[in-house]
């Protein structure tokens, strides 16, 4: 292994433990504050849920951590060089980014876990995969490709392990559109633009129509500065050039029902009926959904038969308002907070297809094993029955097509609050 990827692989392994301790239910800001900013799961603190954060893969070094200056490393010019978790802060085209270093890995378990899924549900049901990079994979500076392991390596490597699955080449599709603002400079988040680029690819695979952007409304929020300005250590740079962070909401005609994690009717969203939901600005990535603690149940008015369960971590998120055009049905659930039997809930609900999407960190890393401990797990089987489930008295929706953010009503409030500005 070369010396210099041993450090930066120890070095994002220290990371990772060190944001393992904020994982789920620890919250830090991502907000552009100065100081970290915790949240009991009752307020409506700005969050980032960092479980699927930048972390230790298959592949990251055990040895001790060693201090990496910019001496050692030959830093190109604006970059900061290797921040204390694996992140680095560099200059692109006049404006400061926040760039994940990867460790990498062969994603074997996740490839098995899917092909195991694929067995359970049958050939009546079509499961996809679609794992997508982090702006490491197009934006990483001159000078540090030896500490940036290679995303397309380990999606190639998922894909090559797949029986029965359809892979979807996210990589490609949003290699194509490098050039454009696909990803977010100041959170590890892509922008929907990326999202829109990865969801149109699948749908072009999955044989449903697509929609092109121009049918949108496009919403601007200014001033963003999400998560990396403290995974970065606050960066003062990240700090003092915030983002433009911009999202696009369809034309079609939709309802959202919003279910707690084992189906049940949340007497906090009951009120809210679309995907997009009000957010504090470092908090906008949590516009889609309010966060991932959730199932959430969108009824189109697109009558063709297909129905779609995604089981994503948060990058998948951002595709959703580009699949309202496209099936009749959309169930979004959250491969780490899901407390039913995977299998079961789709064959039970009629559901035609499947998509498998988030990062690679995700694919790669701890987050995969929640596919086999939380939608795999057999002992929940036959626990699941629609008829007695709150998603099966659900009224039918009257499409009413939502162009603005929704507001949770104050006498609602969730018992964890919408804005999670989670990680991958």
């Amino acid at each position: 292994m070369n010396r210099n990827f041993a450090k930066i692989s120890a070095l994002i392994l220290a990371s990772s433990m060190l944001l393992s301790l904020t994982a789920c239910d620890t919250a830090q800001t991502s907000s552009s504050q100065s100081q970290t900013e915790t949240s009991s799961e009752d307020n409506t603190t700005t969050i980032a849920d960092s479980s699927d954060a930048p972390q230790s893969s298959e592949a990251e070094s055990k040895e001790e951590s060693t201090t990496t200056t910019s001496e050692e490393t030959k830093a190109p010019v604006g970059v900061d060089g290797v921040q204390t978790n694996g992140q680095l802060v560099v200059d692109i085209d006049g404006h400061t980014w926040g760039i994940s270093l990867y460790g990498g890995g062969d994603g074997a378990n996740y490839a098995s876990y899917l092909n195991l899924f694929k067995e359970k549900v049958g050939s009546n049901v079509n499961v996809f995969n679609m794992v997508v990079p982090t702006a490491g994979a197009y934006y990483m500076p001159q000078g540090y490709e030896d500490y940036n392991a290679s995303h397309q390596d380990s999606i190639n490597s998922i894909a090559n392990k797949l029986v029965g699955v359809i892979n979807v080449d996210g990589y490609s599709a949003l290699e194509a559109h490098k050039d454009e603002y696909i990803y977010t400079r100041t959170d590890h988040h892509w922008q929907p633009l990326g999202a829109y680029y990865a969801a149109k690819e699948f749908c072009e695979m999955a044989l449903v129509p697509a929609k092109e952007l121009s049918t949108y409304e496009k919403v601007d929020i200014e001033g963003f500065v999400g998560t990396m300005y403290a995974f970065t250590d606050y960066n003062e740079r990240i700090k003092k050039d915030p983002d433009v962070f911009t999202y696009y909401v369809p034309s079609t005609k939709y309802e959202a029902t919003y279910f707690t994690t084992d189906c049940k009717i949340d007497p906090a969203s009951q009120y809210v009926k679309t995907i997009f939901v009000e957010q504090p600005v470092g908090g906008a990535y949590s516009t889609f959904m309010g966060g991932d603690k959730k199932i959430v149940k969108i009824e189109t008015e697109n009558k063709n038969g297909r129905k779609l369960c995604v089981f994503k971590d948060s990058y998948g998120n951002a595709e959703i308002p580009f699949l309202v055009d496209s099936f009749e049905e959309i169930y979004v659930c959250d491969i780490r907070y899901f407390d039913l039997y995977a299998p079961e809930f789709v064959l039970d609900n009629g559901i035609t297809d499947v998509l498998f999407t988030m990062c690679t960190f995700s694919a790669v890393g701890v987050n995969a094993e929640h596919i086999k401990s939380q939608l795999l797990d057999e002992s929940r089987e036959g626990k699941y029955d629609p008829a007695e489930t709150d998603m099966a008295q659900t009224t039918p929706a009257d499409t009413t097509a939502q162009t603005k953010p929704a507001e949770t009503p104050a006498e609602a409030k969730p018992a964890q609050t919408p804005a999670e500005t989670t990680a991958e």
